[in-house]
């Protein structure tokens, strides 16, 4: 990234207004710290006006590049995540909140890795580690993923990505395909199919002024209804 970002989105997952999801994200630069990234997530689960559960993440990213020139790029990056869960009081056996169980926060720190080399623009792999510390949570190891990624850009404005991820302990696998063509430098569509379970994506981005780009992006579900995201981004 070369100029300072900030992006913030909302959707609620699965299309249900009960299940609202909210995020935030900054890239910046200073002096001491160099370029850095910080962001904020938010999903809750409500009922009646009432958050019974939610969980958040606060989390800070820092990138190098090992090597950069004109031919080939390698960096490494590492992000640190402070996860929050907050549970509400429970209504108990009689509905009214007697008996039952009280309100409960916990967190957590999680650490993601990261690695990623490119080759003239066109060609690049990447690594990404989630989870490496094995965080706990409520007596609970947060599950750890490992995602290797092949991308291709066979022409300029278009830029294609093959991502493969598995959960440490899982023999089972998620593959992801994406595509983002740049139709001209104001309009870009975004595309990708996914499996396990199967998902299909698709997004248009609008910049104006160079500076303020609006998207809108639905994703589908096998079982559940689709979700709907909306994003301002302003560099």
């Amino acid at each position: 990234m070369k100029n300072n970002i900030v992006i913030t989105g909302q959707a609620n997952i699965f299309n249900q207004t009960y299940l609202p999801y909210t995020h935030f994200g900054l890239i910046y630069k200073i002096s001491a710290l160099g370029r850095f990234g910080l962001s904020y997530q938010s999903l809750s689960t409500e009922y009646d006006g009432k958050k019974l559960s939610s969980e958040s993440s606060f989390s800070f990213t820092k990138g190098v590049f090992l090597q950069k020139d004109k031919n080939s790029t390698l960096a490494l990056g590492a992000r640190v995540n402070f996860l929050v869960w907050d549970q509400s009081q429970s209504a108990g056996a009689s509905g009214n909140g007697e008996n039952g169980f009280e309100a409960h926060q916990t967190s957590t720190v999680g650490i993601d890795f990261g690695i990623t080399g490119g080759l003239r623009n066109k060609y690049w792999v990447a690594g990404y580690l989630t989870n490496i510390n094995s965080p706990i949570m409520g007596n609970i190891n947060l599950p750890r993923k490992i995602a290797v990624s092949l991308g291709f850009s066979p022409i300029d404005n278009i830029y294609t990505n093959l991502s493969m991820e598995r959960l440490l302990g899982r023999n089972d696998r998620q593959v992801k395909l994406g595509l983002k063509y740049d139709i001209n430098n104001s309009l870009s569509i975004i595309s990708g199919v996914q499996s396990n379970p199967n998902r299909f994506g698709l997004g248009l981005e609008y910049q104006i002024f160079n500076r303020f780009t609006f998207g809108y992006s639905i994703l589908t579900h096998h079982i559940m209804s689709e979700t709907h995201n909306f994003e301002i981004k302003f560099k």
